[in-house]
């Protein structure tokens, strides 16, 4: 619904409208529409994090190449992930709490691109590991 249509109209009863699910079940759980953002925000946070850990039966190299094959992917990039991701990070522009949550989600994001990036090349000073790690994340941004 964020991606769909902005947050003015996400609401607590157009959300569990939606959804199929009583008003009292989605308050129990959320204090508020920001708590349910937040925790919208976090949701992806999580799944964008799972991009960017390792292949556990992968080599170094082979898991770096499979999370940037899974993070150029058209279907993960596709134009509603994107929308919502730029909604999203609009609020956080606006807002301390999703600021907050957004700031964390990016450090867990490039830390993961940070890991893979020094497994797979040893050779690298941490410094410059760091600078292609945040190079992927902006050029990724940028898409």
């Amino acid at each position: 619904m964020l991606a769909r249509d902005g947050i003015s109209d996400v609401t607590m009863r157009a959300v569990t409208r939606e959804a199929g699910v009583a008003l009292g079940l989605a308050a129990y759980h959320f204090e508020d529409k920001d708590g349910l953002v937040a925790a919208a925000l976090e949701l992806i946070a999580d799944g964008d994090a799972a991009l960017v850990e390792p292949t556990p039966w992968a080599e170094p190299g082979e898991a770096l190449r499979t999370a940037l094959h899974r993070i150029a992917d058209p279907d993960f990039l596709s134009v509603p992930y994107l929308a919502l991701r730029l909604q999203l990070w609009s609020l956080a522009g606006v807002d301390e709490r999703y600021a907050a949550i957004n700031q964390a989600a990016q450090r867990r994001y490039l830390t993961g691109l940070v890991a893979l990036l020094a497994a797979a090349r040893p050779d690298l000073d941490p410094d410059e590991v760091e600078r292609r790690a945040n190079d992927i994340l902006i050029v990724q941004n940028g898409v």
